[in-house]
């Protein structure tokens, strides 16, 4: 089962209409037609998502949404708002009240299901960021606990002073994370054997306030303030900032200091424990540009639509006109300046397919030749290309067919070569463009994304002698409209692997700063489909 939903709405049709929908999709769905019923509901059984109408008789949306937020369980739980008001107003007033997401009635039911999918697999994710959050708290809880243990026994003999200290450092020594002590003016006075393995740096190197070395410039002064505060009111502190790794990479962290104090009651120093926060802050941010891309696939699917049946009009009306108006005829010269521009509006809204995988033009699949392809391209480059990259081939011969749309796969293989001369930027340089058949799986070799389909391949791989690109860059390097180099760089990539996507293929990137970068694409042999693959 793909999750629970409870649906509330007062009109049985538009009810039905949901239920229906969202059960073919494999949901379990609980119907509710008022604000009282879907309480009742919601307190005997949990969902993972709630659709919430928002103009019901008695208890309107709003107020569901706000006494279901008011409980433990429902802060947890997505509400979707869905309503045929257009009124920001009321999307104001259903975000504030908690609601993640507002829909408009009418609604495209691919729209409707791409959006419950979305929120779904975030509520899933933000659950188990949770759970580990959780697991790896008590773990740190019950460590810091173990160490201001040891600490307490050290404080009542000197003589037990030497053995204590041994064990806490044991202890320390063998967790993996950064554990240092302080002195009463929050000078470091110890760190643990991983401090020094991710720092690079050695105790002595990082005693006093040298810590402070470490930091971001940026992040310094807030570190020092929150934790002086801290100091100052001997209470515990916690802060994120940047830390340098040995590796020369910053890295976001959270330090969490805890104050330790002699049986006396006299203020000691603190114990603290640094956790490495870099991949979960990655995983979410990664979670939510891939929600703001399918969003943006979806919108962009409905704008070419909606221009693609303008545009035809436009043409239309073009040559009816054209045909009513002989040649030398005033105002003829407009009316085909208008159809150039109407034509280069069409060929926007064909990149926009593209981008989202339009399979609409599935009418013009036919087997390619992809090393044809190449072949027929690469001869009658732009002179401006020419001059600026040498451009070199290592095309296989006999070389299998795919099945996909000739005029798509041009464009494919003419996005990447340029794509590739732009990266060498102003220095001379080469760009290598090859052709090969693979085998994905069966005990092949080479390091394949694990979601690749068991079977043959052929490979278009495009690569450049240019600077490269740092990591983060490759994370977004087919963002729609994202560019190193300037702004308004359109589409481009993110066309290119929306083609690749609808031919039922994979495009992904290679890159090292200072080596170049490879852009390798694979589509699946005409003449046997890849198999489903199995279960990781």
């Amino acid at each position: 089962m793909n999750g629970t939903i409870l649906v509330v709405d007062d009109d049985p049709r538009a009810l039905a209409l949901l239920v229906g929908i969202l059960d073919k999709e494999g949901y379990q769905v609980q119907p509710a037609d008022s604000g009282k019923l879907a309480l009742v509901s919601l307190a005997a059984q949990q969902p993972d998502l709630v659709l919430l109408d928002v103009k019901m008789p008695g208890m309107d949306g709003f107020e569901v949404c706000r006494r279901f937020k008011e409980t433990e369980a429902g802060r947890r739980v997505p509400v979707m708002f869905i309503s045929a008001t257009r009124e920001k107003e009321e999307w104001v007033k259903g975000l504030s009240q908690g609601a993640v997401d507002f829909i408009s009635k009418p609604f495209q039911k691919e729209e409707l299901l791409a959006r419950v999918r979305t929120h779904l697999e975030l509520g899933r994710l933000q659950a188990r960021l949770e759970t580990l959050v959780a697991q790896r708290t008590a773990e740190l809880r019950i460590a810091i606990e173990q160490l201001q243990l040891e600490v307490s026994e050290r404080r009542r003999a000197e003589e037990s002073a030497k053995e204590s200290e041994q064990r806490f450092r044991q202890i320390a020594n063998a967790a993996p994370v950064i554990i240092w002590t302080s002195d009463p003016d929050n000078q470091n006075v110890f760190c643990n054997e991983y401090s020094q393995a991710f720092t690079g740096r050695t105790m002595a190197e990082t005693l006093g306030n040298r810590w402070q070395e470490l930091i971001h410039p940026e992040d310094r002064d807030r570190q020092r303030r929150e934790s002086a505060a801290a100091v100052t009111a001997r209470q515990g502190f916690q802060v994120e900032y940047r830390l340098l790794r040995a590796d020369g990479d910053y890295r976001w962290v959270l330090d969490r200091g805890t104050p330790r104090f002699h049986p006396s009651g006299e203020f000691a120093g603190y114990v603290g424990v640094v956790i490495d926060l870099t991949d979960i802050k990655r995983s979410q941010e990664r979670a939510m540009r891939e929600k703001n891309l399918e969003n943006l696939r979806v919108l962009s699917a409905g704008i070419a639509h909606d221009f693609n049946t303008m545009i035809a009009a436009i043409f239309g009306e073009v040559d009816l006109a054209l045909t009513d108006m002989p040649e030398g005829s005033p105002g003829r010269d407009s009316i085909q300046r208008i159809d150039g521009v109407a034509k280069r509006a069409a060929d926007v809204v064909r990149l926009l397919q593209a981008y989202v995988g339009d399979p609409s033009d599935s009418d013009r699949s036919e087997l390619v030749d992809l090393t044809a392809v190449v072949q027929e391209i690469v001869p009658h480059l732009k002179a401006p290309i020419r001059k600026k990259a040498e451009v070199r081939t290592e095309l296989a011969p006999r070389l299998a067919s795919v099945r996909g749309d000739p005029l798509r796969m041009r464009l494919v293989v003419l996005n990447l070569i340029i794509n590739a001369v732009e990266a060498l930027e102003e220095a001379k340089g080469v760009v290598t463009v090859r052709t090969s058949q693979v085998q994905i799986g069966d005990g092949a070799t080479g390091s394949w994304p694990p979601e690749l389909a068991v079977g043959s391949y052929v490979k278009l791989e495009v690569s450049d002698t240019g600077r490269g690109m740092p990591a983060e860059v490759q994370e977004r390097i087919f963002d729609p409209y994202y560019s190193t180099k300037f702004l308004g760089r359109g589409l481009g990539l993110a066309a290119v692997q929306g083609i690749v996507r609808s031919h039922n293929g994979m495009i992904h990137a290679r890159s090292v700063p200072g080596g170049g970068s490879v852009f390798e694409v694979l589509l699946p042999l005409a003449d046997r489909p890849p198999a489903t693959p199995e279960p990781r």
